[in-house]
């Protein structure tokens, strides 16, 4: 499992790119692995008791606020997907600066995604009247409810499977507002069996105030720029689509956050400035849904104003490709983008307006 690098699981190129979020053995790490497993596996004196070693993280123990739902979403085990938005109200006596986030899953074999808004709110709207959630078939009437707290957008997040906590450099991000609630959308996959999740959202704050606040960007499905060709996958194909998108800032860019869904087989994203430099973005030679990653650069990447950004996504829609849902294969219209049985060909970017020497800042 660790001479073929399977486990860890990290998907991204190391050559294209190396981030600051690397989860990977090193050559000598996997060696002293196999040599202690040719050994028969021993154990170490006194290793009975030594306390269980903690995940890696440049996290505190205990986070400064946890925002949830009151209670536990109630899951049909009718071989549906299930989407549903929560509104979870807080308050706080003064806005904090925001230094990491740590979405949570409670059930992690279900949550397919999380999206999540940081919404300010005025004193004039009650945020702890009305629904708490909505589910996919009351969005109609619920969403409604939900539009008098969509007043400010301070930040938008999510988490997908595999991925690890963001955190930002002292000094950026975003600063919490002492009065909101946070819009958490959930896609489930589908269960046969009556299930539950009640998931969590860990906000760490930092005593630097925010001088730089971070933006999100979403290019590609259900955000700017253009799919090419539509994204439609016959049955029994492998095909690739693209993304070509001309930026109209200068950018200093933190994270990126590829995504596609079961039919993924190859994602690359780079970009080319005005003087044709090639600036490699991320690259995964083999896609796998159950491990993604929101991926930080070791450095800021700066995009030049007028520099293009080049999204490449491949899909294997054939019977050779062990994650299609379909069997046999069926042609693929991306039309539902949430539903993981259609597709998706997607990069979101973290970003800040450039400055002279971001690119030189770990």
């Amino acid at each position: 499992m660790t001479k073929n690098r399977y486990m860890p699981p990290w998907k991204a190129d190391p050559h294209y790119v190396a981030f600051a979020n690397e989860r990977r053995l090193t050559d000598s790490e996997i060696q002293l692995i196999s040599r202690w497993v040719e050994k028969g596996g021993p154990q170490g004196s006194g290793a009975s008791s030594v306390a269980p070693v903690q995940a890696a993280t440049d996290l505190p123990n205990k986070p400064d606020m946890v925002l949830q739902p009151k209670q536990a979403l109630e899951i049909k085990g009718d071989g549906n997907e299930t989407f549903v938005i929560f509104k979870i109200p807080f308050e706080l006596p003064q806005g904090k600066a925001v230094r990491a986030l740590e979405f949570i899953p409670g059930n992690r074999k279900l949550v397919h995604h999380a999206n999540f808004a940081v919404q300010a709110v005025g004193k004039e709207v009650d945020i702890y009247r009305g629904s708490e959630v909505a589910l996919s078939d009351q969005f109609q009437t619920n969403l409604g409810e939900f539009q008098p707290f969509m007043q400010d957008v301070v930040y938008y997040g999510g988490w997908i499977p595999g991925a690890s906590p963001q955190s930002f450099p002292a000094g950026m991000g975003f600063t919490m507002p002492t009065r909101g609630v946070i819009l958490l959308t959930m896609h489930y996959g589908p269960s046969g069996v009556p299930a539950q999740d009640l998931s969590k959202l860990n906000i760490y704050f930092s005593s630097t105030p925010i001088t730089r606040v971070i933006q999100a960007t979403s290019i590609g499905s259900g955000g700017i720029g253009e799919i090419e060709p539509p994204l439609i996958i016959p049955a029994d194909s492998v095909k690739t689509f693209r993304v070509d998108m001309v930026t109209s800032l200068d950018l200093s860019v933190l994270y990126v956050w590829p995504h596609m869904h079961l039919l993924g087989k190859k994602f690359e994203a780079w970009a080319t400035t005005p003087d044709n430099q090639t600036l490699p973005m991320v690259k995964i030679p083999e896609w796998d849904f159950r491990w993604q990653e929101s991926y930080k650069f070791k450095n800021l990447l700066h995009i030049p104003k007028g520099s293009t950004i080049h999204i490449r996504g491949t899909y294997d829609n054939t019977s050779q490709n062990p994650n299609n849902p379909f069997t046999p294969p069926q042609m693929i219209i991306s039309q539902d983008l949430m539903e993981s049985r259609s597709e998706m060909l997607n990069l979101i970017m973290l970003f800040l307006e450039y400055k002279p020497g971001d690119e030189q800042m770990n």
